[in-house]
């Protein structure tokens, strides 16, 4: 239980610091670890990271872009559905494929996060936002961790970073809630996920309002830097167990 503590702090840190990576970070923590099944940490994920991202945008709100909110959402959301199949499906069926696939989908969030991206002179055209939201949603629904492809997109727009990081938030605010009424609809929010995620709940809280307050003296580079040697770590670990 320290340990998932540890790792839920560290994830509720980065994310209220970058925008992204909570899900990540605890999903391959946690499956690296072995501490629990992959189902009910991303269960938990979701309901976490629901709270920090509404903590974190109850001071940043005023920077979100609705444009790019919207269009995401609209294609995130179906795609989240399906995503929570292939997750009951796959555990059910072929659990090791399931943990090598988080594996590959980390070091690829890795890989995205220290890209350069180039910035666009015009704002992504529905269909690349649209696509990038679906991508974002299949990954949301298996791993509560739809962030990556979300963060690729949005450092990409000719936007103020205040803008980008709210946006963000708010994206995965959507992808979070619409995972937890998913599963609670599937009946997947038994007990013991409800506990763990009660328990994390003020950890949540004194790291992200403790985040909110130096997020503006963090260069964004080497919150960068640090999230992708975690990532390559934890998910080149998951994609060796397996094999």
């Amino acid at each position: 239980m320290i340990i998932i503590l540890l790792l839920i702090a560290v994830g509720a840190a980065v994310q209220t610091l970058s925008g992204f990576a909570m899900g990540l970070i605890i999903m391959g923590g946690v499956t690296a670890l072995g501490l629990a099944e992959i189902g009910e940490t991303a269960a938990v994920v979701s309901l976490i990271s629901l709270l920090n991202t509404a903590l974190a945008l109850r001071s940043t709100y005023k920077h979100l872009d609705w444009h790019y909110v919207r269009n995401v959402s609209f294609a995130l959301v179906p795609a989240l559905i399906v995503g929570v199949a292939l997750l009951n499906w796959l555990s059910g069926n072929y659990y090791e494929y399931l943990k090598a696939l988080l594996g590959i989908f980390i070091v690829g969030a890795g890989t995205l996060l220290m890209l350069r991206p180039v910035l666009y002179e015009q704002p992504t055209g529905h269909w690349k936002v649209r696509l990038a939201g679906t991508i974002a949603g299949l990954m949301g629904g298996m791993y509560s961790a739809g962030g990556a492809p979300l963060a690729y997109l949005m450092y990409r727009q000719p936007l103020d970073v205040r803008v980008v990081r709210a946006s963000l938030l708010a994206m995965f605010a959507v992808s979070t809630a619409g995972r937890a009424v998913v599963t609670a609809i599937d009946g997947q929010l038994d007990q013991k996920i409800l506990t763990l995620a009660a328990i994390s709940v003020p950890v949540v809280i004194v790291v992200t309002v403790s985040c909110n307050r130096i997020s503006h003296r963090v260069p964004d580079q080497l919150i960068r830097k640090m999230v992708f040697i975690l990532l390559i770590i934890l998910g080149g670990f998951l994609v060796s167990s397996v094999m």
